[in-house]
């Protein structure tokens, strides 16, 4: 998807990686490669110390459901430092980080409802002027292999 006039757009399924960082292929492949034949890896799965090269660009969001309601469970340092405040705990509705509130909560909410990986390519400057996010991939995870009970993000930035 392609906003009017604009640069970013939204690739659902791994056909990103032909155009994607280095950072943004690596954290897609950490998480393909935990899924073991299952759809999707579960948050045991996940060992942090084995990315922790991609940590402050890691984002971890609970999922609840009727009606669905995502709330940042952790927010990586490049992330924090691009909005200027961290938003663990709160509302991802509230609290989005996209181009637009809506195309970013849209980004989840696909992730969340198909059960597959979603990456945005948003190249634009976040609130912080040392930093640009040149993309960012949601991924799901789900403790049974079937519903998505939680999703792990990585969002890369360029430093100016």
């Amino acid at each position: 998807m392609s906003g009017e006039g604009s640069t970013y757009q939204r690739i659902i399924g791994p056909d990103f990686l032909k155009i994607c960082t280095a950072r943004i292929r690596r954290a897609y492949e950490y998480w393909d490669g935990k899924r073991h034949g299952r759809s999707m890896p579960s948050r045991a799965d996940i060992d942090p110390s084995e990315i922790r090269d991609l940590l402050p660009g890691i984002i971890l969001i609970d999922v609840a459901r009727d009606p669905l309601r995502l709330t940042y469970r952790l927010v990586g340092t490049d992330e924090v430092e691009a909005r200027g405040y961290d938003p663990t705990g709160k509302d991802v509705k509230e609290h989005v980080f996209a181009v637009t509130p809506e195309f970013g909560f849209e980004t989840y909410s696909l992730a969340v409802a198909r059960g597959v990986v979603v990456y945005d390519q948003e190249p634009w400057a976040s609130p912080n002027p040392r930093l640009c996010e040149v993309g960012s991939v949601v991924m799901p995870l789900s403790n049974d292999g079937r519903t998505v009970d939680m999703l792990m993000a990585f969002c890369d930035y360029r430093r100016n």
